[in-house]
This record gives C-alpha cells, structure tokens and sequence, in this order.
C-alpha cells in the first residue's frame, strides 16, 4: 500500500511526516561504479604464484583499530559507524585460506598448486577472543548496510549475535518500495536512510522523511531513530548556512564531511552547535572518513600525485570520479590518514563513519585463492 505523502500518519504507535524523498550513491561503495572493473582487471594472469598474499583485511582491521584506539583514549564514549565490510567483523573463509597458502609457499612443498586448500568447511567462522577481528568486532558500535529493505541485503548473524547496532541506507526504485522501506524500519525499531534519486541524494535533510522525531538526548548511535547524511555540500553557499541547514532540524545523528566543500574545517564550536537538535534534544555528529581513497579535492593532495606516484596510489575509484584507491597498508597512506583523523578527534565529533572499508575486496580480486 502506498503512503499518502504530506500528513501525519501513526504507525506503531510512532507518527512520522513523509516529505518527497530524494537521494545519490555520491561516492559510496554499493550504489555507483563509475570506474568499473577493467577488461584487463577481470582476466588475471599470473606468469608466477607470489611467495606470499597480504592479508588485506588484516591490514583493513589494523587501520580502523589505530584509529579507534586513538579516539577512545580521546573519549571513551567516540561512536564508530563502519559503512559494510561486514567480512572485517569474522575470521572468514578467505582468510584461512590465506594461511594455508602462505603456509604452503614458506615451506615450498606443493607451491605450484594452490589447490591445497582445507577441506573441511570453515564457513565464516565467530571471531575468537585473542584475534584482531575480535577486537575490531567490540570497537564498532554500527554497521550501516546498503538495500536492506529496498535490495537483497541480509543483516549478517554475527551482527545480531553481538547486539551491534544497524543503519539501514536504501536507494529504493520508486516511491512505492520507499514507503515499504520506511515501515518496515519503524516495525524493526532501525534508523534508516532512504533514497530514489541517486542524483541528489546526502544532500539537504530537508527534503527527507523524518521519522520518529523526538527531543531524546542520544548518546549511542544505538539509541538514534533516524539518520541523515550531507555528504554532498556543494547546494550551501557557505559553512554557516550549511550548519543552520542543520541545526534547523530534529535529526537524531547527522553525517558530514570534516571539511566543507574540500576547504574549510568545522571548528569545535561548529561542532558543538550542531550537536543540538532544533527542539533543544542532543544529537551525535559523525564525521565521514575514506580510509582507502584520496582525491586531487582533498587538501593533502599535490599537483604531481597520480597513479603510481607516490606508488600506493594505485587506481581510480569504483564509486567516486575524482578519486583513487590507495594500498591502504603502506606507511605513506597511513601517516595522512592518521593527520585527518587526528584533526576530526580534535574537532569534538561524536563520532566516525568510516567508509571505502569495501575497498579490500579489489586487492584480494587481484590475488584470487583459487
């Protein structure tokens, strides 16, 4: 059943105004491929087996955890929301298979066949106390998950299993799957982000359906019952209409850039005003992170990078035009990473979205197991 369009409705004893939606991929993983695989990328050959393969999602895990550790020695209560990447949350398959090749090539015994694999089915298996994916599994506070309700999405057991909290983000066909989305968000208590138009979309809060909108302080993203995003400022004229844009609105975590349009930081007071709802209840403000992307936008960048130079630069961007995937393990990534970071922390957000998280599955595409 279609939802009438501005008026009030009760559904589940909450009441929410559905305004016309709209929304964009903008850069993030799931929804746009502006540079797809290359012909070149999908036949790989390879004249020689490497010695060994880079666990890239041990090095994914490694990454998020220096900033996670980081920030919580800042402030214990810093809320991590991962865009995907669930594979980060489990020791996987991929992984124990990774160790049984690496095995085999240090020891030189069966190297000229990677066929060796185990033969038992470890599935993707709960992480265990002493590993890393542990650790990084009781870091993260939410996991934000594309097309749960609009596409094939599946909230992944170990997510529920360990209470982590859930954003759904939506880029639905029409209206129609809109509506059903947005009940049955309500019906499963998740905050959710929906969409139609990937054009226009993590732009202005005000031309998305506020649901559940409340004067609840919110200090976990757990508690939050929306959720909205402005990783597009381009439409503000300046900083300050963008944070009135914000602070005009009831929602319970809004998600920026740490610097608007590329330039200006978002100073603490900044920070602090629009951590106030406009009906005087607090909210979280996350700030948005690629951790595996850079852009001749971003302020680090210098005129003469481009791929291969420096050499962690190493192709462009599935999801964002202008930007490049970086080998996010080598030391040059990870200094700059760790400035911005740094600089976010310092600015008093609530919080992190941590996206280009996906980004491991190009690397492991490149070194297949198989």
């Amino acid at each position: 059943m279609l939802l009438p369009r501005n008026i009030l409705i009760s559904v589940t004893l909450c009441a929410a105004l559905l305004a016309p939606s709209v929304g964009a991929g903008n850069g993030l993983y799931g929804f746009d491929q502006v540079n797809p695989y290359l012909p070149e990328e999908k036949i790989l050959q390879m004249d020689y087996l490497p010695d060994s393969i880079t666990n890239y999602r041990a090095e994914m895990r490694n990454n998020l955890l220096m900033l996670i550790d980081y920030a919580r020695k800042h402030n214990p209560n810093f809320q991590i929301l991962a865009h995907e990447g669930q594979e980060l949350l489990y020791k996987s398959r991929w992984e124990h298979e990774l160790e049984g090749y690496n095995r085999v090539r240090e020891q030189k015994e069966g190297a000229y066949d990677p066929a060796f694999l185990f033969a038992k089915d470890l599935g993707n298996q709960e992480p265990t106390i002493d590993t890393p994916a542990y650790k990084y599994l009781n870091a993260v506070n939410a996991v934000a998950l594309n097309n749960y309700y609009c596409g094939n999405g599946k909230e992944e057991d170990v997510t529920i299993n360990h209470g982590l909290g859930h954003i759904s983000i939506e880029h639905c066909q029409d209206e129609k799957a809109l509506d059903k989305a947005i009940l049955r968000s309500l019906l499963d208590q998740k905050a959710v982000y929906t969409f139609t138009d990937r054009e226009t979309a993590f732009q202005n809060p005000a031309n998305q359906p506020l649901i559940n909108d409340s004067a609840r302080n919110i200090e976990q993203i757990k508690q939050a019952k929306n959720i909205t995003f402005i990783l597009d400022d381009s439409q503000y004229s300046s900083k300050e209409d963008m944070i009135a844009a914000i602070v005009n609105n009831n929602y319970d975590i809004v998600v920026i850039k740490p610097l608007f349009q590329n330039k200006q930081p978002f100073s603490p007071e900044d920070v602090r005003r629009m951590s106030f709802k406009k009906n005087g209840g607090k909210r979280l403000v996350l700030a948005e992170l690629n951790v595996s992307e850079a852009s001749p936008k971003d302020y680090f960048w210098q005129e003469d990078w481009t791929i291969g130079n420096p050499s962690w630069i190493v192709r462009k961007s599935f999801v964002n035009k202008d930007g490049f995937i970086t080998r996010y393990w080598s030391e040059g990534w990870k200094k700059i990473l760790s400035r911005h970071f740094r600089d976010i922390v310092a600015s008093g957000y609530d919080g992190v979205f941590f996206t280009g998280i996906e980004n491991h599955l190009y690397f492991e595409h490149l070194t297949p197991l198989e």
